[in-house]
């Protein structure tokens, strides 16, 4: 059963619960009505993050939560006229008055839904729209800004007729005595947003039963028994304690150098703050007198998973405990200590960019760009970069002179060091 929020203005609630007589017999509809913008703040915080999906009863309250609720990510739409309603209203209205196009004002034609139409078959006779894009819907004033709109028209002389899917105008127009018609959705074009709400949960519920495998590896010379044991032993105690303390959907299997693990998507979300930090790693690393590798693989399938798994534990470092995802081939990481993954579309974009254009690979560049955050400093040296990046100095110090020879970093005077050797060689990555 899908239990969907439904947030509607109390002056649209008489349409909107025509839900009631389409709705499937696996969707429960929980309604809220507000009477103004904080009303509608309080429902949301209250009841948003308890469904599986929303409805809303048009752009305005849609808008609203996508502004304070944008993390929130449970499939959410609203319900908006179709061009079937617009259509068939039009042609009544033209039917039985002289009217034009020229002289009406609409507040719901706007790019992203083709403006319905209108400007295919209205050339010569466009009517005023109140905005060219529905961006304009997510001001808190923007009650206040489409009356005044159509008060203004009205007052100028523009139009004879204003349209208007805004329930809180109805009252206003009417004191001003402006000829209006109020649309709202039909039952057909509520059907249509349903249909496709309903498909995004069972997409999303898809994906969240998908099985995720967790790779824990313990570096060490295995030759060394005694040593393997007792990390094997500390880090299996240490995976229990995790499980109790955070009651984590967590199904262990223990191996000679690595732990392996089972468990639900929506668990793995929810220990990866999606996608961006490991709680894991965090309490690994504190519990823990060594370091680990954890490697998470999302795939298709079982084995699928589990290859991912083992192959994103190699990715991360010898020298700190870390983690990597591997989701369907795609590497993200590392997840370090304390550190939040900036893992977002523009970033990884820019990184893509940036590796095209100086032949360098992508996941270098994204484990560089994790270790700045990790530092909270953009100046590194070889050591730095080896000890949080599990390479050689060597490599390291060969990674931030192609750097260099790129543009891509800045050489810093060397710092003597007081003990014997070569003066270290810090660089300033500009990867921006």
């Amino acid at each position: 059963m899908y239990k969907i929020n439904v947030f509607t203005a109390k002056l649209s609630l008489t349409w909107v619960q025509q839900l009631e007589k389409i709705k499937p017999a696996f969707c429960d509809f929980h309604y809220h009505p507000y009477a103004d913008f904080e009303h509608l703040k309080t429902l949301l915080t209250q009841h948003l993050r308890t469904g599986d999906g929303a409805l809303f009863s048009g752009q305005i309250p849609y808008f609203f939560a996508q502004k304070y609720f944008s993390n929130l990510a449970i499939p959410m739409l609203y319900f908006d006229i179709s061009e079937r309603d617009f259509y068939r209203a039009l042609t009544e209205l033209f039917y039985d008055n002289k009217m034009t196009m020229d002289r009406i004002a609409i507040d719901f034609c706007y790019e992203e839904n083709d403006y319905l139409g209108i400007q295919e078959w209205s050339i010569g006779a466009q009517p005023y729209l109140f905005s060219q894009t529905m961006n304009e819907f997510a001001s808190n004033d923007i009650v206040d800004k489409a009356a005044n709109w159509h008060i203004q028209l009205h007052r100028n002389n523009k139009v004879d007729l204003s349209f208007t899917r805004i329930a809180e105008l109805r009252e206003r127009l009417a004191h001003e005595n402006i000829p209006f018609i109020a649309f709202h959705p039909s039952r057909h074009a509520m059907q249509l947003t349903l249909d496709q709400l309903v498909s995004q949960l069972q997409v999303r519920q898809l994906k969240q039963n998908k099985v995720v495998v967790v790779h824990i590896l313990i570096p060490i010379d295995k030759s060394n028994i005694d040593e393997l044991e007792y990390r094997q032993i500390a880090l299996y105690k240490a995976i229990l304690d995790y499980k109790q303390l955070y009651a984590s959907t967590f199904i262990v299997h223990r191996e000679a150098s690595y732990i392996a693990i089972i468990t639900t998507y929506q668990q793995f979300l929810m220990t990866t703050n999606d996608y961006t930090h490991c709680q894991l790693v965090d309490f690994l690393d504190e519990k823990l007198p060594f370091p680990v590798k954890i490697g998470w693989g999302i795939g298709n399938t079982l084995t699928e998973s589990q290859e991912f798994a083992k192959k994103a534990a190699t990715l991360c470092s010898s020298k700190e405990t870390q983690g990597y995802i591997i989701d369907n081939a795609k590497e993200i990481g590392p997840l370090l200590y304390g550190a939040l993954l900036q893992f977002d579309n523009d970033k990884q974009q820019h990184l893509q960019k940036l590796s095209a254009a100086h032949d360098i690979p992508l996941l270098q560049l994204q484990k560089i760009e994790a270790v700045m955050d990790r530092l909270a400093t953009t100046i590194v040296n070889g050591d730095m970069l080896s000890s949080h990046l599990g390479i050689t100095v060597r490599s390291a110090n060969r990674i931030l002179k192609q750097l260099y020879e790129k543009k891509l970093a800045i050489e810093l005077p060397s710092v003597t060091s007081t003990t014997r050797g070569r003066p270290k060689k810090y660089y300033q990555i500009q990867l921006d």
